[in-house]
């Protein structure tokens, strides 16, 4: 497993900065060149290989049992605009370093082994998650603004469609990648086996006032948005705190009008995310958002629903396995939950899941800070290993 960090220093040859940071957003040339990398490798080890329209990159490494389901690994190949080496890339390496050791030792699985890497699984103008989306046939085509986005990249919407895979053949999907988050780092453990990923709901919440005169409107007589915005996030803030420990909130963006030095805001507009394993927990804060806003009577507030990305399981099989294949690599670890999005979402919708996490650095994520020692990076492409070996010896 020792040659994962130098396929993943292969992959980020693609679009990497000078600050040492990297970007591959969707469908670009410089994503294009990490699955050309890709394919190189794939095709190298003995892999069959093909593309489809969501820019999505597909290996095969046939196996002995005629008919026998197939084990699929994934993971994304995009970035954040300035993101990290590790984040996505990590799990494909991975996938690719096991299929070397596989040839090299001479071993061949019963079930075939699929890789993906994905397309546009970071956020963008197409929706996160859309390579996965597109094979789980999960992209809606009635989707706002689709066609167009779509267009821009030389694709039509059928063409998407069209990506959506049959898995009646594949027995399960694993996922290997960096945790985005300190709870390993912190603990000093090796490995996370994945419980679950988080569900994430995504509101627009504007806010109405009016916009007048910084000088001559005196302060009882002001419908100030960014004020009144202001007092609901910080109170949002403070009740998401009292509902949940792992329950949280993000205000990501702000957009207000007129925006000018000496004019009231009349209107603020910010995206409110939310993330728990529990919808309930999600639906708590609302209702507690709502009940703020209606007492905050200067503005008149609107809320509504952009995003609402269920939660899903990973596997109770899946996880002992996996348990197992970390006590047989000797690593520590421990059961938790991801509170990032992953490819592994969608395809739980046609697929047993499990996920796999190993340490990030300080808990650093999305920038070009990102780190992961090069032993953790070993240690999860190790446990990957057992599991699929695990895996391949069921009926």
């Amino acid at each position: 497993m020792n040659h994962v960090s130098e396929i993943l220093r292969k992959i980020g040859q693609a679009g990497h900065n000078e600050d040492g940071s990297y970007t591959r957003t969707c469908y670009s040339p410089e994503y294009f060149q990490a699955v050309d990398i890709v394919e190189q490798e794939m095709r190298a080890l003995g892999m069959e290989v093909s593309r489809d329209a969501a820019g999505n990159i597909h290996g095969v490494l046939p196996g002995s049992q005629p008919g026998a389901e197939s084990i699929v690994l994934g993971s994304h190949l995009d970035t954040v605009p300035s993101g990290g080496l590790f984040d996505g890339a990590y799990g494909v390496a991975a996938g690719l370093a096991v299929t070397g050791w596989l040839r090299r030792e001479g071993k061949q699985l019963r079930r075939p082994l699929e890789i993906y890497g994905f397309n546009a699984e970071e956020s963008n103008p197409i929706g996160g998650t859309f390579g996965s989306r597109a094979i789980a046939g999960l992209v809606d085509p009635a989707q706002p603004g689709l066609k167009e986005a779509l267009a821009q990249y030389g694709h039509t919407v059928q063409e998407i469609l069209d990506c959506r895979r049959d898995f009646s053949n594949a027995k399960c999907y694993l996922e290997l990648h960096i945790e985005q988050g300190d709870t390993l780092f912190n603990k000093n453990l090796d490995v996370g086996v994945v419980s679950g990923i988080v569900g994430i709901v995504r509101y627009k919440v504007t806010a109405k006032g009016h916009s007048n005169h910084a000088g001559t409107t005196m302060m009882s007589n002001r419908r100030d948005a960014m004020v009144a915005m202001s007092r609901l996030i910080a109170e949002a803030d403070r009740r998401c705190r009292q509902i949940d420990d792992t329950l949280v909130l993000t205000v990501g963006t702000v957009q207000l009008w007129p925006g000018s030095e000496n004019v009231i805001p009349g209107r603020v507009e910010c995206t409110f995310e939310m993330r728990h394993m529990d919808h309930e927990k999600t639906d708590e804060l609302l209702r507690q958002i709502e009940e703020i806003a209606a007492g905050i009577d200067t503005v008149e507030f609107d809320i509504e629903k952009k995003i609402d990305k269920g939660s899903v399981r990973c596997d109770a099989h899946l996880m002992q396995v996996i348990d197992a294949a970390a006590t047989q690599a000797g690593v520590s670890h421990i059961v938790m939950p991801s509170g990032a999005g992953h490819d592994a979402n969608p395809i739980a919708h046609c697929l047993p899941i499990g996920m796999i996490f190993v340490p990030s650095k300080d808990g650093l994520s999305h920038c070009g800070e990102e780190w992961t020692e090069e032993q953790d990076l070993i240690h999860g492409a190790q446990v990957l290993c057992h599991t699929i070996l695990a895996l391949d010896q069921e009926d």
